[in-house]
């Protein structure tokens, strides 16, 4: 059992700029191409742009990752979090959104073991290069 910050996701209005700005400032590789998301990767850092027309507020939310997903959110919500929503209708993108003591919301996202051990690991593709 494990828990690791998987990605810090910015909220923007436009993905293409950011794209180009973030994988520039830090040698990251963009890994997926949706209108309204994107995840930039790196050999030890993700960062993920959210499509988004939010005011100042909540411009950036963690990710966490864990391989125990029930556990981690329980301790965190006994820490003081609050469970907000779940996220299950994609088997392969299930995550749950809690909020902090002072109402940010963050996400605790089911990942492979591998995956939260190595940020270069995907599913089925075993240890990262």
């Amino acid at each position: 059992m494990a828990i690791r910050l998987g990605s810090t996701v910015i909220n923007c209005t436009d993905l293409e700029t950011m794209t180009r700005f973030w994988c520039a400032a830090l040698g990251l590789e963009p890994a997926s191409e949706a209108d309204d998301f994107r995840l930039l990767r790196g050999p030890h850092v993700n960062l993920s742009l959210q499509r988004s027309s939010v005011s100042a507020r909540d411009q950036m939310h963690l990710d966490l990752y864990t391989d125990d997903q029930e556990h981690e959110v329980d301790r965190l919500i006994g820490l003081g979090a609050r469970f907000v929503r779940h996220v299950d209708d994609d088997p392969a993108d299930d995550w749950v959104v809690l909020a902090d003591p002072e109402d940010n919301l963050f996400c605790v996202c089911a990942k492979p073991a591998e995956e939260v051990r190595d940020p270069g690991a995907r599913a089925g593709a075993g240890p990262a290069a």
